[in-house]
């Protein structure tokens, strides 16, 4: 209950202040998590990798349904009149792509070590690609990971950071798989 207190608190400082401080310019916190119990929760916004692969779409769109099927990730969004494959909700524990997940995820660190370690992690994980306009594709990958300690019987849902490092992981497995049948 303290932490829901102190959090409205902060987020009530860091939301006052005069009209000519809240420009259009100005980035604001993305309320990632809300409920009755602990208010809202603020996070950055996400932000996507980007690369661009010498191989017309149609052939990286493949590429990527390729990495998520290598993951063992259900595809649930596989639109491709909006440019968008992946899963904007589903969960992993320990591991993912075949790695520990805390080479990936940070959701702080707890008297037993690293908690993304031991918390099952409820991820979105989106990848659009899209023409560069030069013959080329333009991809971008956008993992947003959120943390729940099922252990101590917890329901609510922490905001977890990523690494870069799945994203990453993801761009290059991808350009190694365009071409390839």
């Amino acid at each position: 209950m303290r932490r829901a207190i102190l959090l409205l608190l902060l987020c009530g400082c860091a939301s006052a202040g005069t009209s000519s401080e809240t420009s259009n310019s100005t980035p604001k916190q993305a309320a990632i998590y809300t409920s009755p119990e602990t208010g809202t929760l603020l996070a950055e916004r996400p932000r996507a990798s980007v690369t661009t692969i010498a191989a017309p779409p149609a052939a990286v769109w493949f590429a990527v349904k390729k990495v998520y099927a290598d993951w063992d990730i259900p595809v649930t969004v596989d639109n491709p009149s909006a440019h968008q494959v992946g899963n904007q909700n589903f969960f992993k524990t320990h591991q993912i792509a075949g790695r520990s997940m805390t080479e990936f995820v940070d959701c702080g660190s707890g008297m037993t070590g690293a908690k993304a370690a031991t918390y099952r992690i409820y991820i979105s994980l989106l990848t659009d690609v899209l023409t560069d306009g030069k013959g080329g594709t333009k991809v971008q990958v956008t993992f947003v990971p959120m943390g729940q300690d099922v252990a101590g019987g917890s329901s609510d849902r922490i905001p977890c950071g990523t690494t870069g490092r799945l994203e990453q992981l993801m761009l290059d497995q991808i350009k190694g798989n365009v071409g390839k049948s």
